[in-house]
């Protein structure tokens, strides 16, 4: 069903603050939740609403606060808060300290899934830095040639400044997302084959039986390189744990980076402005009418959505009613 954008983050608001998450907390999950709708990301947007209140209620939380800090280095305990909340936090001091001192590198603790790595970066992108992101989660994912499930689906996603299109790369390493799943178990439909297993190592196109299971790294060796890198850069570095146990102790490495360091900002933001000119007049394949810069895409749902309303499932919206 068709909902407009004021009633969504009404909708969502007032069913996370009814489940006893504080209101400026709310509405700041709400928003990363909403982008992820508006940007064509179904599988990180209102469907993970549940879920994250059913982790709410489990466990004892305490402030976020800085732990270590040692020059532009920092380390945040996210106190068992909800990962949404803890990421935009961790961002807003890493964003804080690049403007002050050019760069600034944030590690994270203590918290849980984020969602759509893509928001944080592209708040690094907004104020004209930097923005690269790890985030390590449970385990998802088979090394090559494996069939057990050991790292997280660990998104890599980068936020670059330009005067054109908003450049925001975001991916999984896995072959296919614990979102993908709930939307395909949502829909009633299979996944392709070759991408998934069930609990006992063999291969399955039921999203339910996947989602219990394990799920391939997405580019076979490559996927697992970037999957095992980042569960160290998102674990091991920042005292989260290196194989979480479901919802305990993720964590984020979070880098941001002012190019103004290196080049004047006008000097940087022509120079990408110049590729993605170049990469647009590229000779196209048949039947290709345009070709999109990492992110483009994204944007161009944004504004669509933004007029029309975002399309949410009806038993969805009954859920959260």
């Amino acid at each position: 069903m068709l909902i407009s954008i004021d009633a969504a983050r009404k909708l969502a608001e007032s069913f996370l603050t009814k489940n006893g998450i504080p209101p400026a907390d709310s509405a700041i999950i709400t928003d990363i939740l909403l982008e992820a709708e508006l940007r064509g990301r179904k599988t990180h947007g209102f469907i993970r609403l549940p879920g994250i209140r059913s982790r709410y209620d489990k466990g004892q939380r305490t402030e976020i606060q800085i732990e270590n800090e040692e020059g532009q280095c920092i380390r945040v305990n996210g106190g068992n808060q909800p990962g949404y909340l803890v990421a935009y936090r961790a961002m807003e001091i890493a964003i804080e300290n690049a403007k002050q001192t050019g760069f600034s590198i944030v590690g994270v603790n203590n918290t849980s899934h984020c969602g759509m790595a893509g928001y944080y970066v592209d708040m690094a992108r907004k104020e004209d830095l930097i923005g690269v992101l790890f985030a390590d989660c449970l385990p998802r994912i088979t090394p090559e040639g494996g069939t057990e499930a050991i790292l997280g689906t660990n998104p890599i996603a980068i936020g670059i400044p330009s005067n054109t299109v908003p450049i925001v790369f975001d991916m999984s390493t896995a072959a296919i997302t614990n979102g993908d799943l709930l939307v395909a178990m949502q829909e009633g439909l299979s996944i392709p084959t070759g991408l998934a297993f069930n609990t006992e190592g063999e291969p399955t196109t039921d999203p339910e039986e996947a989602l219990k299971g394990s799920v391939r790294p997405f580019g076979g060796h490559k996927g697992f390189g970037l999957a095992f890198i980042t569960q160290i850069l998102a674990g091991a570095l920042v005292n989260a744990s290196t194989i979480p146990l479901p919802g305990t102790n993720y964590g984020i490495l979070m880098i941001v980076l002012d190019p103004a360091v290196f080049v004047s900002l006008e000097q940087f933001k022509r120079e990408v402005d110049t590729l993605i000119d170049r990469i647009k007049m590229n000779r196209r394949e048949t039947g290709v009418k345009e070709i999109l810069i990492p992110g483009e895409r994204a944007y161009q749902q944004r504004e669509l959505n933004l007029k029309s309303g975002i399309d949410l499932d009806a038993s969805l919206v009954d859920q959260l009613t």
